[in-house]
């Protein structure tokens, strides 16, 4: 593992992008070479003189794109084979061989030109002229207080959360403010469980962490309480609005058994994962509402409807709040005031909801396409799970083999597709299951690569 002693920072950009930045060059030109460990956020911080959040943001955001993986108790990997020129022949030959990607069923990539960003921009235009001689480029540790009260009022006002400007924290992603909650939870007295499948980010960063993580396995309505209380966890990790893989949204009858279940424990911990994308049945209460001292709700601001910068929240109890005070004052805020101060007004000024509305009716245009030439080119010989939230779809597909060779069909005939055996503890699946996201295409595109990839994996 080498120092990174060689960013030379700047004050046009915040700390966290420039490492960022710095670490994803590296690694796409080849000196971070493929399975070589980055420095521990500790001596990556010690050694660039900045405090360990920000080179956990950095790092976060290189797993989110792919870039690099969190290994328990090992640290961070790199996972991005470089390109590098090749003197054999035989394997140049394949190479030039090797077709375009047509369509890209990347999960998160989204129609930017959708975005607003005439309004986006001249809110942030407005805010510069305003702050241009009294601009204060650190802001509040916690979040500009502005925006903290506009999500106050809108957790509120959607999700029945109770709560605070003074208890909600701004992050760039929902790992990195797991990451705050390592630091403030006890590895001696608390055990996490995880929803198995379920998301590998916070599962991994209790892992680094030190903690004990137990997954437990999905029903029909949500995590099996029976495997709950057998697995000695006393905290819990879930996705009650859409469980990552099988996209369930947990009913109430559900909700409240973990309701039960929290009160004689320590936290639950909700991940508020993409609510604004469901399409057909009414809203859920979140858990926070049915019992707000008991649970830490994390949520973002999708990047389908949010995609000029990482904006996701947490809400502490209060218990959990003063602890922050004490154990994390230095936290370095890894959210551009600028980009904070023109969402809230982004939120205030009435845009954020009208943009809502109108992604809501275009991203569920594209799921029906979605659905339809799954049907269509597919029949019987695959099958999906919650079709009625989120902007992705996980594929179980009736043949042999697996996940990997279903990848490597799908990209010799144009289309790329996404593993999903990272999200698993122990896998139990019959058949192999690839990750297609549909939000960056249009429904024509979509309907020409399902018909591929069915002429790839049944022809």
């Amino acid at each position: 593992m080498r120092e990174l002693s060689a960013i030379r920072f700047t004050s046009k950009e915040p700390l966290f992008t420039q490492i960022y930045q710095f670490l994803k060059a590296e690694i796409i030109a080849g000196q971070l070479q493929y399975e070589e460990y980055l420095p521990s956020i500790r001596r990556c911080a010690e050694s660039l003189q900045v405090g360990k959040n920000t080179v956990e943001v950095a790092y976060q955001l290189l797993v989110s794109e792919g870039y690099i993986k969190s290994v328990p108790k090992r640290g961070y990997q790199v996972v991005y084979k470089a390109a590098v020129p090749s003197t054999n022949h035989a394997v140049r030959a394949r190479e030039l061989q090797s077709p375009d990607i047509r369509f890209d069923f990347r999960y998160g990539d989204i129609e930017l030109e959708t975005f607003p960003f005439y309004q986006w921009n001249k809110i942030r235009n407005k805010l510069v002229a305003i702050n241009q001689f009294h601009y204060r480029v650190e802001g509040q540790p916690q979040g500009e207080f502005e925006l903290r009260k506009e999500l106050a009022k809108l957790l509120h006002d959607t999700r029945g959360v109770i709560s605070n400007p003074e208890q909600i924290i701004i992050g760039a992603t929902p790992q990195q403010l797991v990451s705050i909650l390592v630091q403030l939870l006890d590895r001696e007295k608390h055990v996490i469980g995880v929803e198995n499948p379920g998301y590998d980010g916070s599962r991994n960063t209790f892992g680094n962490g030190s903690y004990q993580v137990r997954g437990i396995p999905m029903e029909m309505d949500g995590v099996s309480m029976q495997q709950l209380v057998d697995s000695g966890a006393n905290v819990m990790y879930v996705s009650p609005s859409q469980q990552f893989i099988n996209k369930l949204v947990m009913p109430i009858e559900k909700r409240n058994k973990l309701i039960e279940w929290v009160h004689s424990k320590a936290y639950i911990i909700e991940d508020d994962y993409e609510w604004e994308f469901k399409y057909e049945e009414c809203f859920i209460p979140s858990l926070h509402s049915l019992s707000p001292s008991k649970v830490i709700y994390i949520g973002r601001l999708s990047k389908a409807l949010l995609p000029v910068c990482n904006v996701s929240y947490m809400v502490l109890p209060h218990e959990l709040l003063s602890r922050f005070h004490d154990r994390v004052p230095e936290y370095d805020q890894p959210v551009s005031r600028l980009d904070q101060l023109t969402l809230s007004s982004y939120l205030s000024d009435g845009y954020w909801h009208r943009h809502l509305q109108v992604m809501r009716k275009n991203y569920a245009k594209k799921q029906k396409s979605f659905l339809l030439a799954i049907s269509h080119f597919m029949g019987g010989k695959a099958e999906m799970e919650g079709k009625d939230t989120g902007l992705h779809a996980f594929l179980s597909v009736k043949r042999k083999g697996t996940e990997a060779e279903l990848m490597e069909l799908a990209h010799l005939h144009g289309v790329k597709v996404y593993g999903t055996s990272r999200y698993w503890v122990r896998d139990t699946r019959d058949h192999p299951t690839v990750l297609l996201g549909y939000g960056a295409l249009n429904e024509e595109e979509i309907r020409e690569g399902i018909r591929l990839l069915a002429h790839a994996w049944f022809k």
